[in-house]
């Protein structure tokens, strides 16, 4: 499903922030990305989005290769990929309803599927009840659920959850993952970058470890340290 081909991204006048990484995610694995401040991580989120392009190799997602897609193509390509960041990014004036339907407005979903789904994934994450509150009158747990809803509102294939927990207390960051975990028992393919060292230890799903830029450990049922 993805491929990293000996991906290096190498900033002008700066540090290498990825060196000749090769990868492989099959469709419905659930993998986690370690690695201190300044490994890689970002830089990796930011070329499966096309934000940034690498200075050499290929990185195929189901079966194109994203490098080469033509900027008008770009915005297609995110839309396909359910993204969940560590500081929401709600819209601070819409309702949750609204902020999980957008996903669904922006690749011009009929107004009866966008309710239907809508309905379905706030159901999901638990939050039928808040669909018309504004975001500032939820918790940093129920936001993140609302973000989560929205990632997932379009039935990606693939999800990239990026640092999930980290504005959470301990007991609300393990409701998030467990909502991660359904959705990726559902099939998803699950890729979540964390320095949840308890989380990745408890769940030993497969372990990518980026430092310097390079891939330095990738295993199966993997630990947060090697």
């Amino acid at each position: 499903m993805l491929e990293f081909r000996k991906v290096t991204k190498a900033y002008p006048n700066g540090p290498i922030a990825l060196n000749d990484v090769t990868l492989s995610v099959s469709q419905g694995e659930f993998v986690f990305v370690v690695g201190q401040s300044g490994a890689g991580k970002t830089t990796l989120t930011k070329l499966l989005l096309r934000e940034e392009k690498p200075t050499q190799g290929q990185i195929i997602l189901n079966g194109r290769d994203i490098t080469k897609m033509r900027a008008g193509e770009i915005p297609y390509l995110r839309r396909s990929i359910g993204v969940v960041f560590q500081d929401f990014r709600l819209m601070p004036n819409w309702t949750v309803e609204e902020n999980v339907a957008f996903a669904m407005v922006v690749v011009e979903a009929s107004p009866r599927l966008i309710h239907r789904r809508v309905a379905k994934v706030l159901e999901l994450v638990g939050l039928t009840h808040k669909a018309k509150q504004l975001p500032g009158k939820l918790s940093g747990g129920e936001q993140q659920r609302v973000a989560l809803a929205r990632a997932i509102a379009n039935q990606p294939a693939f999800v990239i959850a990026d640092e999930p927990t980290g504005n959470l207390d301990p007991e609300t960051a393990w409701g998030i993952v467990k909502l991660l975990l359904e959705i990726n028992a559902a099939g998803t393919t699950m890729l979540m970058v964390t320095h949840a060292k308890q989380i990745v230890d408890s769940l030993r799903k497969r372990v990518v470890a980026l430092e310097g830029g390079c891939v330095v450990r990738d295993e199966e049922r993997g630990v947060y340290h090697g």
